[in-house]
């Protein structure tokens, strides 16, 4: 893996694990260049991009990047279509970073994901109660909130739903 890591991150002798926290967070920086600079999704420098996320939380775990490190892993990890993993990586944040600035995001985005990626409705409403209470003066909770009320419906009804509400949006600047 150390090869592999060591061509994705540059052309320097040195792999990841023996690099600073510093000039890893430079080769990392340069792979999230490099990946997004194309449309095109690349699978394999996508997965490439996780494993050095992961391996500077390993290599670096009181480093203060090592949560946004994993929380961009989850990311892409649900970008792959592998939202298991991401939640795995929202929850190991949850665990192992619990005064994180950023853990709100975490504890949303394990409850998104569990609604919208392994579409269970039951965990996802006790994944979205959970984010309104412990953070129930941040936006994310209304959003949870929202989340909830729309666990309810199909797929079908909440497009129905929200063409309504454009519609009527769309007829009252209209009457205007």
């Amino acid at each position: 893996m150390s090869l592999v890591l060591l061509a994705a991150c540059g052309n320097s002798p040195k792999d990841i694990t023996e690099a600073t926290p510093s000039e890893a967070a430079a080769r990392i920086r340069t792979m999230e260049d490099s990946l997004y600079a194309h449309p095109a999704v690349d699978v394999k420098g996508a997965q490439a991009l996780v494993d050095v996320y992961l391996l500077f939380a390993k290599t670096n775990p009181t480093d203060p990047l090592a949560p946004e490190y994993l929380l961009r892993a989850a990311g892409v990890k649900s970008a792959l279509n592998d939202p298991q993993a991401a939640v795995e990586l929202y929850d190991r944040i949850i665990k192992g970073y619990p005064e994180w600035s950023k853990l709100v995001d975490a504890y949303y985005l394990r409850a998104f994901t569990i609604d919208s990626g392994l579409h269970i409705k039951g965990l996802a409403q006790q994944a979205y109660e959970e984010v309104i209470n412990r953070f129930a003066d941040h936006k994310f909770a209304a959003d949870a909130k929202q989340m909830i009320q729309n666990l309810n419906y199909t797929d079908e009804e909440l497009i129905a739903k929200f063409q309504r509400m454009n519609d009527s949006t769309e007829a009252a600047a209209a009457a205007k």
